[in-house]
């Protein structure tokens, strides 16, 4: 039986892995865990348990070996040790691109920047193949971190299709406007924030699930300007994120203005997509791959624009017929194109 090694420092349960396993399975692989959960075992101790899990392994047969986000390069080093040269890297973003140009931790120039360049420099170097999940992020390894072009695949994102699938509509009378996500610049959560004081005096309401470093701007923004058109609800369970979703009448994607923006396709657009519902987010050149598989069911606006969201949202909020249409095309979009089962299959043939 064919056989792939999920291998490193990640957590099995994050939607990025449980898409490419269960993708894995479905094609006929026996999918094998060599995992240390980070929150368990801290500091070099993580490394030493890979390592331990991973010499049971090392007279084994697999395929591939795949290094599985947010692991790093010593997971990919031990793999290389242990179980040989087919390491495929799931890099899925950059440290380096992340620390330093999204969320500006610490400037480009810094230690601590140089550090995170050498890690997915040297991540990269030593895997056989690199998984990105956009070509615009593949071009920005190629240019930024030297990684050769026939290294890299590029891998949609999908969604647990276990949790995000089409269900029956369970609307509020209220039009509800849905967003999910880590609170960073590249969300653009600020300019959600900004598009509901414009639409303050109409009849939607906004959910904003979730934190992160733009928390407290953000909800301090909503107080100052009097907004009573927001719902701000921490993170919560997936099951629950997909009751979200039900009850909402529209999903938005990330609006933020850092370059990141232009290069990823986030989980929620994906899993907003899964649940048949309308999306709009930021007219993106990685958004616009998606076009290159057909046209996709998307309202893109102009990112970090809140006048252009607040017009789209407004427009889809008058008419329930393109928003039944949208969602239908949404979930016959992503089952056609995004689940799991494609997006290994695309991987294997590229292999």
């Amino acid at each position: 039986m064919k056989r792939v090694c999920f291998f490193g420092i990640f957590d099995p349960n994050y939607a990025r892995t449980k898409v490419l396993a269960e993708g894995f399975a479905q094609c006929g692989y026996e999918v094998v865990f060599c995992q240390v959960d980070p929150r368990v075992h801290l500091g070099w101790r993580k490394y030493v348990v890979l390592y331990t899990q991973g010499r049971r392994l090392r007279h084994q047969h697999f395929d591939y070996v795949m290094v599985c986000f947010p692991s790093r390069v010593l997971a990919v080093v031990i793999a290389r040790l242990l179980l040989g040269r087919r390491i495929i890297f799931d890099a899925f973003l950059s440290m380096y691109d992340s620390n330093v140009f999204d969320r500006a931790l610490y400037p480009a120039r810094s230690a601590r920047a140089l550090r995170d360049w050498f890690i997915d420099w040297s991540s990269c170097r030593l895997a056989w193949r690199v998984l990105l999940d956009t070509n615009e992020h593949i071009v920005y390894f190629v240019s930024t971190f030297l990684v050769p072009r026939a290294k890299c695949i590029r891998v949609w994102v999908g969604a647990d299709e276990k949790v995000f699938y089409p269900r029956p509509a369970q609307e509020p009378a209220i039009f509800t406007v849905h967003f999910h996500g880590t609170h960073t610049p590249l969300q653009g959560v600020s300019y959600i924030v900004e598009a509901a004081r414009l639409l303050a005096d109409e009849p939607i309401q906004f959910r904003i699930v979730g934190n992160g470093q733009e928390s407290k701007k953000v909800r301090e923004m909503a107080r100052q300007w009097g907004l009573t058109n927001i719902d701000f609800v921490d993170n919560v369970p997936l099951a629950q994120l997909a009751d979200y979703i039900t009850t909402s009448h529209v999903c938005l994607g990330i609006f933020g203005s850092t370059l990141k923006t232009t290069r990823v396709i986030p989980n929620k657009v994906f899993e907003c997509l899964a649940m048949g519902k309308p999306v709009i987010t930021a007219d993106t050149p990685a958004m616009r791959e998606l076009a290159e598989l057909d046209i996709p069911p998307l309202v893109l606006v102009p990112r970090a624009n809140p006048e252009a969201l607040a017009e789209a949202l407004r427009a889809l909020a008058c008419d329930p017929a393109r928003r039944a249409q949208l969602g239908r095309n949404a979930a016959a979009f992503f089952g056609a194109h995004l689940r799991a089962k494609i997006i290994v299959a695309d991987i294997l043939k590229q292999l």
